[in-house]
């Protein structure tokens, strides 16, 4: 049956009493002209301009020593079991060519592991998982280095100027959001006494951190448990205070459409008379950004790189934005207008026509309002509601949170886009493992089919129609940013296990089993792609005659034989570095980790193509291998760059069901050990070890959204299963 709140949500007013709210509804007293000057065209072609691919020839020619193994013939099984702490292998060892082992005491720091398993002597395995969470530091790293020495700065005198300017003109709305802007950026930031109750009130609301209220200042529903701090904005008090003000600027909307009814289950989420107040703030607001100026530098040229630098990392906005009301303001009104006339019901339905006309909704729902889709009579919810739903929160975002198109997956595979079993249940919350079906993967699609997935009304419709769009993407598309790159790295990770003829790869990659594990190694590697966006984005060498042979001896280890991954990888790291060059903010230390990361990887890249050609590796590659935990400590030590760590136990919100008050968290934790199977170029049969990524996935109270320190908590009490699809390949303790 449907959840309860389900009933009570349809049984609430279709038209809410009319917000009082100062800001909200007030508007100018004071008569000005408000220019509308023509912004320059935006230069967000990232990828033509940063993205260079990197080649990778694969010709697969691996020797096979057959599945199941003899163990017998694999030189140095008892020494790697050793090491794993087992007597024998076991079954599924034998049987798949691999097992992965989860170790309870473990780490979650990949230059730790590499040293443990180098001082066991053995053959190291390097699994996908680690130039893929190489990718992640850097990635992380890179961000917040520019958040820090670059955005908060021009952020804090953008909203500090825009504050000012407001007060001054008596445009309370546009003061009091501002103020809230400034007040979390800066602690000692003042609030004027006309707007100060309504700025105290908003900003108790996002230190209480509680789930849904009322906004004071814009009178509609906001999700306040948003503000709190998660990812690596965990790190310092700076970064805490910038992680709010701009969830802050990214989640609150200056909607576009009001009217009558309205309330969250109505056609409107606000009446008419808001919505135009809102509607000409944001214009004026968008004026008052091009045309003034703080300590000789243009508000909008400020704005525009704070933007243009965070879309480089996570993507363009969802919603509209300044440059698009500035245009669609010119085209109503010309150059200039003046803020009575900007205020009348004639330019907000001429500027609203434009707007629907000339740009298109949000694709993905946020949360807005606490909106609701009501059922008909017959108790039947339509799926075209949700259309409607992102018509009516539609609007500007001065620094919109962006949209990935990963986050639409999650937001199209759930209620009312999908819907219910025969059992009338409807499907809530996602899974990670709907994303890496879309990508692709038919062994999410075996998984969710398990799981009852389809049998959800319209669930494989959706999924197909998610599919073509992923299909339909470009180059341009996978690589317009860095966030869409590292996307199709796993793209190509995956991709590689959808080949039905896998000849000429490792026996162990040719089972289901490994299949699974790939998986999670997808879906951990996404895990830290939203972990560490989550402010920004809308949630693998000459015998005596007469003598015996010696017995081969083991070699120095195994790179996961996926090279095109390691050179999108590449890719991406170099894609960083030209575009942060470009926008001045890579310095000289960052750049030179930035090359040692590239030579790393592109020697895993050529070890990984010699594998799959059947060449033996170099004694310079077995010294390499042998040397990878002080090669990825150096890389990863950065000094006083950043403050975040290198740990794997990383953990995302990244989707939330107003439904049942709850998130989907999608996590990384431990390393645990795999061990692997393989025919040398020799004919000698060996096993490698080494650390490989884990996965969680599990539902929590919005109002705790989990930060990394208390998920790290949460693993050392063994508190959180792995899901049951890891079963196969997994082995506990």
């Amino acid at each position: 049956m449907r959840p309860a709140v389900t009933i009570i949500l349809a049984a609430m007013l279709l038209s809410a009493s009319s917000v009082s709210c100062t800001p909200g509804s007030g508007s100018a007293t004071s008569d000005r002209e408000i220019l509308l000057p023509r912004p320059e065209s935006g230069t967000e072609d990232f990828g033509q301009r940063f993205y260079q691919p990197v080649e990778s020839t694969v010709d697969p020619h691996m020797p096979s020593c057959g599945l199941p193994v003899d163990r017998d013939e694999v030189i140095n099984l008892s020494e790697v079991m050793s090491c794993v702490h087992r007597d024998s292998p076991p079954s599924a060892l034998l049987e798949n060519g691999f097992a992965v082992f989860g170790i309870k005491s473990g780490t979650d720091d990949p230059v730790e592991a590499f040293e443990i398993v180098s001082d066991w002597d053995q053959p190291v395995y390097v699994s996908a998982g680690i130039p893929l969470h190489l990718l992640h530091i850097f990635f992380d790293q890179l961000l917040q280095e520019v958040e820090v020495r670059f955005i908060y700065g021009d952020l804090r005198k953008i909203c500090q100027a825009l504050y000012e300017h407001n007060l001054r003109h008596e445009d309370d709305l546009s003061a009091a959001y501002f103020a809230v802007a400034a007040a979390l950026l800066d602690t000692s930031f003042v609030s004027d006494q006309r707007v100060a109750q309504e700025v105290s009130e908003e900003l108790d609301l996002i230190e209480a951190h509680q789930g849904f209220s009322e906004s004071p200042i814009f009178g509609y529903e906001e999700d306040y448990s948003q503000y709190v701090p998660r990812g690596h904005y965990t790190v310092s008090d700076s970064l805490r205070r910038y992680f709010r003000s701009m969830m802050w600027l990214g989640r609150m909307t200056f909607l576009l459409n009001g009217g009558e009814p309205h309330g969250p289950a109505a056609e409107y989420l606000v009446s008419r008379e808001v919505s135009r107040a809102q509607t000409a703030a944001a214009v004026t607001i968008c004026s008052d950004l091009a045309t003034m100026s703080r300590e000789g530098k243009n508000l909008l040229q400020s704005w525009r790189r704070i933007y243009e630098v965070t879309a480089f990392f996570a993507g363009f906005a969802d919603d509209l934005t300044v440059t698009q009301y500035l245009l669609a303001a010119g085209d109503v009104a010309g150059e200039s207008v003046s803020s009575e006339q900007l205020r009348s019901d004639e330019f907000y339905d001429e500027f609203r026509r434009t707007i629907v006309e000339d740009y298109p909704p949000p694709k993905i729902y946020s949360g807005t309002g606490a909106s609701v889709i009501m059922p008909d009579l017959q108790g039947n919810f339509d799926p075209g509601d949700f259309v409607k739903l992102l018509g009516k929160t539609a609007g500007m975002r001065f620094l919109g949170q962006r949209y990935a198109f990963d986050s639409e997956i999650l937001g199209k595979l759930v209620f009312p886009s999908v819907g219910s079993t025969p059992e009338d249940e409807e499907r809530f919350m996602p899974s990670g493992l709907d994303v890496a079906a879309v990508f692709g993967s038919p062994t999410a699609e075996e998984v969710l089919r398990s799981r009852g997935a389809f049998d959800y009304a319209y669930y494989a419709d959706s999924l197909q129609s998610l599919r073509d769009m992923v299909d339909d993407m470009t180059a341009e598309d996978w690589h317009a940013t860095l966030y869409n790159t590292w996307l199709h790295a796993l793209y190509v990770y995956q991709d590689i296990h959808t080949v039905e003829d896998m000849t000429g790869y490792p026996d162990f990659m040719r089972t289901e089993a490994w299949r699974l594990h790939a998986l999670s190694n997808f879906l951990a590697s996404w895990a830290m792609l939203r972990h560490d966006t989550i402010l920004y984005v809308k949630q693998s060498y000459t015998p005596l005659a007469g003598a015996a042979p010696p017995p081969p001896q083991p070699s120095a280890g195994f790179v996961e034989p996926v090279p095109e991954v390691y050179a999108e990888i590449r890719a991406a790291l170099r894609m960083a570095t030209a575009g942060l060059t470009e926008y001045d903010m890579l310095d000289q230390q960052m750049e030179y980790q930035l090359m040692r990361a590239d030579r790393t990887l592109e020697r895993l890249q050529s070890i990984a193509e010699r594998e799959l050609a059947g060449n033996e590796l170099t004694s310079d590659d077995a010294e390499f291998l042998e040397n990878l935990a002080d090669e990825l400590e150096s890389l990863t030590s950065l000094g006083n760059i950043t403050e975040s760590g290198t740990e794997t136990s990383l953990v995302a919100d990244v989707h939330t069901d107003q439904n049942t008050g709850s998130v989907l968290e999608v996590a990384s934790g431990n390393l645990d050990l795999a061990v692997v199977v393989y025919a040398r170029p020799d004919g000698a049969v060996e096993a490698a070890v080494g650390p490989v990524l884990s996965y969680y996935e599990f539902t929590w109270p919005m109002e705790d959204r989990l930060p990394d320190e208390a998920w790290r908590e949460m693993l050392s009490g063994g508190e959180v299963e792995r899901p049951e699809w890891t079963a196969p390949y997994l082995l506990q303790e």
